[in-house]
């Protein structure tokens, strides 16, 4: 047996070193990166494609962050890619499920694209700034989990705070519980969190919060003048969030497909990228 495993560990031997006489070095070599670099890109696509999924962007509630096809609802303009399962952290774009109801009353599945503000145990609200200085528009003002006293949210990405506060969809007058005139955002916010909710509402300087509950986000659009969102369809569950958009592909609908490949490319390889220079700040 031992004889035989010799004789067979010699063969294997000879034929390597027939082989590199046969071949140049250099070809081996070449062979042997091209393999690895194969085998490497291979296993990257299969766990991507596993991971990530592509979507695109339908409707404007999300405008001008991601933008739809303008000629056709079924189309799009923007797409991007979804992180499967991924757990979202505040300011994150998201899909969730949610149930609605359609043109015959039936109760439906949809996906919502909308961006998150809160998270588990926060304090939200939505007001006017009406303080000295401020610019009188609706705003989100928050208290996270550990701090002492709300702020009101810096949000670069909102659309238009002008037509969130007097143009949107949501323009119908209301009188409220102090018999003040409110539009009906501001109206049905109000309905859904605050008066109906008295054990998960706290009141911090005249104005009322509501304390997101455990395993629940809240979320909006950054086109807020037009988008169903939290404020009528209350907090999404995190069990119903399909997953984060991480890579988003501006002006894909219109591209051609070798431009649509470079769109991909830049956008994947930009937010790898980005992955390596986090990793190497800390």
């Amino acid at each position: 047996m031992l004889g035989f495993q010799s004789r067979k560990a010699k063969r294997g031997e000879e034929y390597i070193e027939r082989s590199v006489k046969k071949y140049p070095k250099i070809l081996f070599w070449s062979f042997l990166i091209y393999f690895l670099l194969f085998a490497g890109y291979m296993g990257w696509y299969f766990y991507f494609i596993n991971t990530f999924t592509l979507c695109k962007v339908e409707g404007i509630s999300m405008q001008n962050t991601l933008n739809p096809y303008i000629t056709s609802a079924d189309d799009c303009d923007d797409w991007f890619y979804l992180y499967n399962d991924k757990k979202p952290e505040l300011f994150d774009i998201v899909v969730v499920t949610d149930i609605e109801l359609n043109e015959q009353g039936e109760e439906q599945e949809v996906s919502l694209v909308k961006r998150v503000i809160a998270l588990e145990g926060d304090l939200v609200t939505i007001k006017r700034a009406t303080g000295e200085g401020e610019d009188g528009y609706f705003h989100v003002y928050a208290q996270r989990v550990g701090e002492n006293y709300p702020t009101m949210l810096q949000e670069d990405y909102v659309k238009s705070y002008y037509e969130w506060t007097y143009g949107g969809s949501f323009s119908q007058v209301y009188e409220d519980t102090t018999g003040e005139s409110v539009v009906e955002y501001e109206y049905r916010f109000h309905q859904t969190f605050i008066n109906n909710n008295e054990e998960n509402t706290i009141k911090i300087d005249d104005t009322w919060y509501y304390r997101v509950p455990e395993g629940c986000v809240f979320y909006l659009g950054d086109n807020r003048a037009r988008s169903s969102d939290s404020r009528v369809r209350g907090v999404g569950s995190l069990d119903d969030v399909q997953g984060v958009a991480e890579i988003i592909l501006h002006n894909a609908e219109d591209a051609s497909e070798a431009q649509r490949f470079g769109i991909k490319f830049v956008s994947i390889a930009g937010y790898y990228w980005e992955k390596v220079e986090n990793a190497f700040a800390r």
